[in-house]
C-alpha cells in the first residue's frame, strides 16, 4: 500500500493517509521552542502493521528539515507497543522513562555551532544557545547509551536463542531480536545522516 504524510489544515499536524487518502495515523503536533512534541493515534483497523512506525519516520524527517527544530518528543505513549512504534522511528528513552521518548536532530551539533558562530559572545542568546548546546550533548550521550543497551539486549537474546527453551519462548526472542535489529538500522541510518 502507498502511503504518504499530509500536513494538516491547521497547519502544525499531520496525518499519514494511503493512497485513497484515507487516514491511517493521525499525527498532533506542538511547537515549544527547539522541541515539537508529537502524539499520534492510529485508526483502529491500521493497528499493529507497522503504519506508526513508518509515519513517524516520515514526520521525523520532515520536521528536521527546519533547522529551528533540534528535538522531538513522542509523548502519551502506553503500552509495548507503542514502545516498539517509538524505538523503530528511531526514539530513544530517556532514563527508561517508558512514557517519554525522545530523538535529536542527527545535526543538532552542527546547527547550533552555526548559530553560536554568528552571535556575539556577550549576548543573552549566545549564552541561551551555548545551554542549548550543552542540552544536545547530554542528549547524545543518552543516546548512545540507549543504543548500546539495545546493543547488549540483543547479544544477549542471540545467546538465549542457541538454548533450548519452550517454542512460546523463542518466538519471543525471535521478535525481540527482529525487533532490536530493526532499531539499530534506524540508528545506523540517523549516525550516516549526521556524517
Amino acid at each position: 500500500m502507498e502511503i504518504k504524510l499530509v500536513q494538516a489544515e491547521n497547519g502544525v499536524d499531520f496525518k499519514l493517509c494511503n493512497e485513497m487518502g484515507v487516514q491511517i495515523v493521525g499525527f498532533d503536533v506542538e511547537i515549544s521552542k527547539e522541541t515539537a512534541f508529537i502524539s499520534y493515534e492510529t485508526q483502529e483497523s491500521f493497528r499493529n502493521q507497522g503504519y506508526a512506525s513508518k509515519g513517524l519516520i516520515l514526520l521525523r524527517d520532515t520536521l528536521f528539515s527546519d533547522d529551528s527544530i533540534l528535538f522531538l518528543g513522542l509523548i502519551n505513549l502506553s503500552g509495548d507497543f507503542s514502545r516498539k512504534v517509538a524505538e523503530n522511528a528511531g526514539f530513544f528513552s530517556r532514563s527508561g522513562n517508558l512514557d517519554y521518548y525522545i530523538c535529536l536532530s542527527p545535526h543538532a551539533e552542527q546547527i547550533i555551532n552555526d548559530r553560536l558562530s554568528s552571535l556575539d559572545i556577550s549576548s543573552f542568546e549566545y549564552k541561551r544557545t551555548q545551554r542549548i548546546f550543552e542540552k544536545v550533548q547530554t542528549l547524545r550521550h543518552a543516546e548512545n547509551r540507549a543504543k548500546q543497551k539495545l546493543q547488549d539486549k540483543l547479544d544477549e537474546l542471540l545467546q538465549i536463542r542457541e538454548l533450548e527453551e519452550p517454542d512460546d519462548y523463542k518466538k519471543y526472542v525471535e521478535s525481540e531480536i527482529n525487533h532490536l535489529e530493526r532499531i539499530l538500522a534506524v540508528s545506523q541510518d540517523i549516525e550516516k545522516k549526521m556524517g
